[in-house]
């Protein structure tokens, strides 16, 4: 349904944000904030892949279950993090984000369903609507 890039998050006073983007080998030399693998976004899986990808495996110094409380840990200093670009619209001014270096750190959405199995109305309606949605932004 979307592919959008990751992005790092990095508190502002980092030397890293000075840069204008930032490789994955940098960022895993950090402190990460990072998803409790607990809570079920995926993206916690996601972003481990892409960093054990190119032979990195982070530092985790917090896990949390919420991506803006990783946002608000990153702008207090606690670490550097990755979220998909669609969380950049939160902005302050304690951090920075950057664009990854590595051209495969994408986040990607998914709408699955089985043929096998029988789908009430509602969801018939949410499916139909987010096809139609995506053909219109294609």
């Amino acid at each position: 349904m979307l592919r959008e890039p990751l992005l790092a998050m990095v508190p502002a006073d980092h030397p890293l944000a000075r840069q204008p983007s930032v490789s994955l080998a940098a960022l895993a030399r950090e402190p990460f904030v990072f998803f409790d693998p607990h809570v079920g976004t995926g993206l916690y899986d996601d972003i481990l892949g892409l960093l054990r990808r190119y032979g990195h495996t982070p530092v985790i110094a917090q896990e949390v279950g919420e991506a803006m409380t990783i946002i608000g840990l990153v702008a207090a200093g606690l670490g550097v993090s990755i979220l998909p670009a669609s969380f950049q619209r939160v902005q302050l001014s304690e951090m920075r984000w950057l664009p990854i270096d590595e051209q495969d750190a994408v986040s990607e959405m998914w709408l699955v369903w089985s043929k096998h199995h029988e789908q009430g109305a509602l969801a018939k309606r949410f499916r139909e609507s987010l096809l139609a949605w995506k053909t219109e932004h294609n």
